[in-house]
């Protein structure tokens, strides 16, 4: 059994590394970076986290090489966003196959960007084994651990989205649809993360945080269900989004990717220890001004959190932390979600809200719970969930 000094090891590391870099006005608090070992030790679940080398370099090479080989001939749609010659932001959509699109992103810069956020392309039958390595690593933090999303119909379960940024590229400030633990593995590149901590306040905590960045839902998934063709297609699931970005203007001295990657290639502890400090500074990666402002009034001491992610690095996103990312050199990852005993109840609570039911004594006690702590109750939990926002939908 751990000690209470060890099991508190990694929460004060946590807050160590919002600490450590508060003498620099510009210079925003970081992400702890651990090992697997130190994770199962002692689990942070409401922080996010980046598990340092969860796998081997060479996994890693491995990994990329065979999701290219694989799907490279697959065709997807990129984004393409750039600055007109008025300095309108334009952004286009182009379908083209994977091969290209990773062509595209190492042409890319800031101010002329491309991106792809890719979801369908996994599982498929031709990925079966590369699926289950990449499910496999993702679930090494939860040894013994169901995940429930195992348990909805597959045409409703969130599926993993391959994610390839090339420099200068940005994705949407959001957080997440079903308030689920977000996982990324970077398979190739650096990914620079910002995340908004949610106050700990009694004046409205996340809601506070969505109210202050001017907010809007997207449906996420909607469940059309053949027997019941009259019915409205049920939505289970609505993310959060905002205009705003934490990523709007870039300091005329921050390093290319060209730049980058000399760098890593003549000295790699320069490299990591470089790109880590300036993509935690707020003065060379500036958010829009609407954004500052929010920031300051949502928390004027921790605006953000960052998290720098190597190849090889998987981070751990919980629920209701807001967050966006920044490409300072092209990258590619592979996004997922779990839901388990310890976030499950955010999760039935999110479909229950979007049932927009007010009278909760017609909600069945299994999914009143504020927690779950018995492993082997998913099953039930999500039978009784469906069950309840189908009738719900029909009724």
């Amino acid at each position: 059994m751990l000690s209470c000094s060890r099991a508190c090891l990694l929460c004060i590391l946590w807050m160590h590394g919002l600490a450590t870099i508060t003498a620099f006005a510009s210079r925003q608090a970081a992400v702890p970076r651990i090992t697997l070992d130190e994770f199962l030790a002692a689990p942070i679940r409401d922080k996010p986290i980046i598990i340092r080398d969860i796998v081997s370099p060479e996994v890693i090479e491995s990994l990329a090489d065979d999701l290219l080989s694989t799907l490279g001939e697959e065709q997807i749609q990129m984004q393409h966003k750039f600055m007109d010659d008025d300095g309108k932001a334009i952004t286009e959509i182009y379908d083209v196959s994977l091969f290209e699109s990773v062509e595209y992103m190492m042409d890319s810069e800031h101010g002329d960007s491309f991106f792809a956020f890719v979801e369908g392309l996994l599982p498929s039958s031709a990925t079966a084994t590369l699926h289950k390595t990449l499910t496999d690593i993702r679930e090494a933090p939860y040894p013994h651990q169901e995940d429930w999303f195992d348990y909805f119909p597959e045409n409703i379960r969130p599926s993993d989205a391959l994610i390839l940024a090339g420099e200068g590229s940005t994705s949407t400030l959001h957080r997440d649809p079903f308030e689920w633990t977000g996982t990324s593995l970077c398979l190739e590149g650096v990914k620079i993360w910002r995340f908004i901590p949610t106050p700990e306040t009694a004046d409205g905590g996340v809601a506070k945080v969505d109210t202050e960045l001017q907010s809007y839902r997207l449906d996420s998934i909607a469940w059309e269900q053949e027997e019941n063709q009259q019915s409205e297609p049920l939505v289970l699931s609505a993310g959060w989004q905002s205009d705003m970005t934490l990523y709007e203007t870039i300091d005329e001295d921050f390093p290319t990717a060209i730049e980058w990657a000399t760098m890593e290639q003549e000295n790699n502890d320069l490299f990591r220890n470089e790109i880590i400090a300036q993509g935690s500074d707020s003065s060379r990666l500036q958010p829009i001004s609407e954004a500052s402002d929010a920031l300051k009034n949502i928390d004027e001491t921790t605006p953000f959190v960052t998290a720098t992610q190597f190849a090889g690095d998987l981070l751990l996103i919980p629920a209701h932390c807001w967050h966006q990312t920044y490409a300072p050199v092209p990258s590619i990852a592979v996004a997922s979600q779990r839901c388990g005993i310890s976030d499950g109840a955010k999760v039935v609570q999110h479909v229950i809200d979007l049932t927009k039911l007010n009278d909760r004594t017609q909600v069945p006690d299994i999914l009143q719970k504020t927690e779950y702590t018995e492993e082997g109750i998913g099953k039930q939990v999500v039978s009784e969930l469906l069950s309840f926002a189908i009738d719900r939908n029909t009724a």
